[in-house]
């Protein structure tokens, strides 16, 4: 049918049969799976949040060692001193979490207004990927109170050196 219509019509309009329109349409961005790609991609945004939110938070506790020394030297209980080191981390971690995720919605409107031009249909509203973004701020909780578990651990018996001021 498209032969004939050529035939017909002649050079000046474009026509194309389905088979070459289904060639261009699956050779396209919308065509491609990226299931792969994104899990990847997903893999590496929650070991980067980890690692960002473990590292932060253990050398900010790191810094106030030496004020947890002191209490230590002055006989404060150490579930008193576990108490603070946690209310401290929860006072960073979450509105850390908080800003991510409205940053992160932020961002992926932006995306999806720009990139709207590129999809046909274009999406009517964002994909919520609940269970992965519970799995990143269950795992950043984790990485939180294993950064505050080990600064505990490592002020139970106070280091006296650290005292001086050296």
């Amino acid at each position: 049918m498209a032969t004939a219509l050529r035939e017909r019509l002649g050079t000046g309009p474009v026509i194309t049969d389905i088979t070459a329109a289904r060639a261009t349409v699956g050779s396209s961005l919308t065509g491609v799976d990226l299931t792969g790609l994104t899990r990847i991609e997903l893999g590496f945004a929650l070991a980067l949040a980890v690692a960002a939110a473990g590292l932060v938070l253990f050398v900010d506790l790191a810094e106030r060692r030496r004020t947890f020394t002191i209490l230590g030297v002055l006989r404060a209980r150490p579930r008193r001193i576990a108490g603070f080191v946690a209310a401290e981390a929860c006072v960073v971690t979450l509105p850390a979490l908080a800003l991510g995720a409205a940053g992160g919605t932020g961002m992926a409107r932006v995306l999806v207004a720009i990139l709207s031009g590129v999809f046909d249909p274009p999406p009517d509203r964002l994909a919520l990927p609940v269970g992965y973004l519970v799995a990143v701020a269950l795992t950043i909780l984790g990485a939180a109170a294993l950064a505050v578990t080990a600064l505990v651990l490592a002020t139970r018996r106070p280091d006296l050196t650290m005292i001086r001021g050296d």
